[in-house]
């Protein structure tokens, strides 16, 4: 724990030994090769301008290093710092909407009532006056038509037997159109099932690797010189690479230009396949 009672995290470890060395920003980042204000962010706990937590735990790794510290120790207690702020995220998802929803809710609710009340009245009473209009009127016609009349034939048994084989015809021609063995929907996911992408990326020197897509991490790695990666799947994928420079992307035989989405000054690119923004881009639960 900290002095302040707070959990400890990579940020406190970071500065505490930086003090105890008595080294300044500008001399360690003339060194490491990292900006002075990701060094500060980074002794912070700020990440938020950074690009993932693949490149993070390289600059934590380097900066542990530097100061003498277990880069393993640091890594476990920024793992911490994301796990924890998880859990604050879902405890303020839970608390925020529900004092907001329950009056829009009951609102709704007593909304949906009264519709329902005014439509089933308005049914009833059309139905109400369809039956006594239709009641009277076939009491005006049994009184106004004499038992053997010819338009007595029109409701002969003959008659509503031709009716009814008229109906059952009708109900044949549309069942004939409908399709029984539902072949465009069979068609569209077969479709589905065909689209497959293809992800072939060559290292050339060392660089981090973190591929993704909407499902789970595919890769994530320190990929070694001459590495060789190659996915198939139906995307869309995240590609995050450190060291860009070094490595060629072919996105279905297509070859992607990676200095397009590089970083000039951390050297990290971030891009999604086919199309997209890597800050929009989240795993599925």
């Amino acid at each position: 724990m900290s002095e302040e009672g707070k959990p400890t995290y990579s940020g406190y470890l970071l500065k505490e030994a930086r003090k105890k060395k008595r080294r300044r920003y500008r001399k360690l980042s003339s060194e490491l090769g990292i900006p002075e204000n990701y060094l500060k962010a980074l002794e912070d706990d700020d990440y938020s301008f950074m690009a993932g937590p693949t490149y993070v735990k390289g600059y934590l790794r380097a900066y542990s290093k530097k100061l003498d510290l277990d880069p393993e120790v640091v890594i476990r207690a920024y793992d911490r710092y994301l796990k924890d702020q998880r859990k604050e995220k879902r405890t303020e998802r839970k608390k925020g909407p529900s004092k907001i929803l329950k009056p829009a809710f009951v609102t709704l609710f007593v909304f949906f009532t009264f519709l329902v009340f005014i439509t089933s009245f308005i049914f009833f009473q059309k139905n109400d006056f369809t039956s006594s209009t239709l009641n009277e009127s076939s009491n005006d016609l049994n009184q106004e038509l004499p038992e053997d009349s010819e338009e007595n034939i029109l409701y002969s048994p003959d008659t509503k037997s031709l009716y009814e084989d008229n109906l059952i015809l009708e109900k044949e021609d549309t069942t004939k159109n409908k399709d029984p063995f539902n072949v465009e929907n069979k068609k569209k996911s077969l479709n589905d099932l065909l689209v497959i992408n293809r992800i072939k990326l060559t290292i050339y020197d060392d660089c981090w690797v973190e591929i993704s897509d909407q499902h789970s991490i595919l890769e994530y790695r320190l990929a070694k010189a001459g590495t060789l990666i190659e996915l198939e799947g139906k995307g869309p994928y995240k590609i995050v690479l450190g060291n860009s420079q070094k490595a060629q992307l072919l996105y279905n035989d297509v070859q992607v230009n990676l200095s397009a989405t590089t970083n000039t000054k951390t050297n990290v690119s971030c891009l999604v396949l086919p199309a997209g923004r890597c800050s929009e881009f989240t795993l599925s639960n």
